[in-house]
């Protein structure tokens, strides 16, 4: 399965090499044969707002990470997150989101996700809605409603730290790409 990454790659292939996937073909270059988009930086290219721009158009799945968050947010209309090192202990899962549903709950959760900036839903592009929030209103995941798998994920999806569940999120990403 050929997956295109923006960013570096290297922290994040080496953990998700631990996972039982099927095999990834890793590309930096956007290919019409890509099935995935997955975002590690916050700044993109020319390059690489071309190729958000064709996944977005041919509706491929795409997922910000971490800083990959502030990207595909910012491309769509968002304001910049600020800085903003937290931890938060509890937060709240949107009934009905997809982002809920991988997870297999919602409403409020205990957790420790930590982060180092945040961004309010005031924030957030009028693409996207809010589908996992901070018990202080800060935005940790967005999604595109409707069909479209489109996420931004503001924390580590490896971390350990994270409530049961969470690890599924990327799992379940690549199986849509398989799709």
């Amino acid at each position: 399965m050929k997956i295109t990454f923006i960013g570096d790659t290297s922290g994040f292939l080496q953990t998700i090499s631990k996972i039982d996937l099927p095999k990834l073909d890793i590309t930096q270059e956007f290919d019409v044969n890509s099935k995935g988009l997955i975002i590690l930086d916050d700044s993109l290219s020319s390059s690489e707002k071309i190729s958000l721009a064709k996944s977005n158009e041919l509706q491929i799945p795409i997922l910000g990470v971490q800083n990959g968050f502030d990207a595909l947010n910012q491309f769509f209309g968002g304001n910049p997150s600020v800085t903003n090192e937290k931890n938060c202990p509890q937060l709240f899962l949107s009934p009905g989101a997809k982002l809920s549903h991988i997870i297999g709950g919602s409403g409020w959760v205990k957790g420790n996700l930590q982060f180092k900036k945040s961004i309010l839903n005031k924030d957030l592009s009028d693409n996207f809605f809010a589908s996992i929030i901070s018990e202080d209103g800060e935005v940790l995941g967005f999604e595109k409603p409707g069909n479209d798998w489109q996420f931004g994920i503001r924390f580590d999806i490896f971390s350990e730290e994270n409530p049961r569940g969470f690890e599924k999120i990327i799992t379940v990403f690549l199986d849509r790409c398989t799709e």
